[in-house]
């Protein structure tokens, strides 16, 4: 059982759910073009690529690379955690909210966690810096690139195109 435990092969095993959880809903939607079926298939090869080296090491015995925590890794491990919480979050209050106010809220959040020296300055600076690129990508994408963005559900007519 112990072998199972194989890092290449859980990481293999995850992106594999992960793919097929992303592609379950393909539709004509402008949000299904060609970026995110593409990240989706090179999760996808990725994933084959770990399951494979993983299933390749049970078959020839090799000595499995089991998940072992120090402290110093749990603290990263519980970043990472928190991190994908947030980004969890972001996905599902993006409908909701919009996408701008929800991803100005999910960088400021991010960057008030990561930061070290959480003082009043470095907090206000974790909340205005995403709001100024918030504001500059929105232009950007708006009128220059012309990308659709999911408008906000909960607050018709609050956040536009």
């Amino acid at each position: 059982m112990q072998r199972l435990l194989d890092r290449d092969l859980l990481t293999g095993l995850i992106l594999l759910c992960i793919f097929g959880i992303f592609s379950a809903d393909n539709s004509a939607d402008p949000k299904d073009w060609i970026f995110p079926i593409l990240a989706n298939y090179v999760i996808l090869i990725a994933g084959i690529a770990l399951f494979a080296r993983g299933a390749f090491a049970l078959i020839i015995k090799r000595l499995p690379d089991i998940i072992h925590l120090t402290p110093e890794e749990r603290i990263a491990y519980l970043d990472v955690l928190v991190f994908f919480i947030i980004v969890l979050a972001y996905m599902f209050l993006m409908y909701g909210l919009g996408f701008w106010l929800s991803s100005w809220l999910m960088l400021s959040l991010t960057s008030i966690y990561l930061t070290l020296d959480k003082t009043p300055r470095n907090i206000r600076l974790a909340m205005i810096v995403p709001l100024g690129s918030c504001i500059a990508c929105y232009f950007a994408f708006l009128y220059f690139f012309y990308v659709p963005f999911p408008r906000a559900t909960w607050w018709i007519g609050l956040m536009p195109d």
